[in-house]
């Protein structure tokens, strides 16, 4: 099973800055029967066997990801090309019931490493990880076209809504990305981005109690935000509610006093509160 939380490997490999190879397990497969075959005929390979075993043993303590277990392909590697020798040497010399062996472990190896995983979020996590990366650098097409895939496997997981909702809204179609930022907040009631989003896209809206709303709900989970603060005052400013909105941007300030913008929109406040006072 090919794992890795922060899928570097395939992010290099859709980056084009490795070329394409062996998965692991297919190395996997092939490197256990050869290790078999080889460990009563060439005592050595017990040596090369039993790295392997130690690494992956010891990676079972900690976090069995692709990038980890890389140092136990030179090995695998080995087991592997020895088993494949052996079973086209035993074929050319007529040795079917050899050859017929290694086959046998072979395709118990095969059982052994594609025993299925059952957590969705597992089998989500390498694309979901390629389509953000892809959505950071822009690549849009590609993001697309994991973040589906990720969707597929895990419909009901929220970062994976949170980054569909981000790629809809990279791709201008708001309705979709409001759409998936509230399916982001069934999932995850404390979800801070999708909070925020929804309230840049209600404030884009001008829908400006709407959007105080989702930034108040944002700041009750990092409230150390200032520009959480200052979107607050400016959705309240916007709404005419001057008092609130003088309260929000006094914390910005507060938090950020080096933020001209800041400065900027209290003084505009302050402008609103003289004028409307009689």
């Amino acid at each position: 099973f090919q794992y890795d939380d922060l899928s570097v490997i395939t992010i290099l490999r859709e980056q084009n800055v490795i070329l394409p190879g062996l998965k692991f397990g297919l190395v996997a497969a092939l490197a256990i029967p050869g290790f078999v075959l080889a460990f009563s005929r060439y005592p050595l390979s017990r040596w090369v066997a039993a790295a392997v075993l130690l690494h992956m043993a010891s990676l079972l303590m900690v976090f069995v990801t692709e990038r980890y277990r890389v140092a136990a392909v030179p090995g695998l590697l080995l087991g592997a090309s020895f088993g494949v020798s052996e079973l086209w040497q035993n074929c050319v010399s007529a040795k079917y019931s050899r050859a017929a062996l290694y086959l046998i472990l072979l395709l118990a190896a095969t059982l052994f490493v594609s025993v299925p995983q059952k957590d969705p979020g597992l089998w989500a996590l390498d694309a979901y990880n390629a389509g953000w990366q892809a959505l950071q650098s822009n690549n849009l097409p590609l993001a697309e076209k994991k973040l589906s895939v990720a969707y597929a496997y895990a419909p009901e997981n929220a970062e994976v809504n949170f980054a569909l909702g981000n790629l809809r809204l990279a791709q201008g179609n708001n309705p979709a990305a409001e759409s998936y930022y509230l399916a982001t907040l069934r999932l995850d009631s404390n979800h801070e981005g999708a909070y925020n989003n929804l309230g840049i896209l209600a404030l884009e809206g001008k829908r400006w109690s709407r959007a105080a709303t989702f930034f108040a709900k944002a700041v009750q989970q990092d409230p150390g935000d200032a520009k959480t603060y200052y979107l607050i005052a400016q959705a309240q400013f916007n709404a005419h509610d001057f008092q609130d909105a003088s309260l929000a941007i006094a914390r910005a300030i507060e938090l950020n006093p080096a933020e001209p913008q800041f400065h900027a929109l209290r003084e505009e406040i302050q402008r609103a509160q003289t004028t409307e006072s009689p």
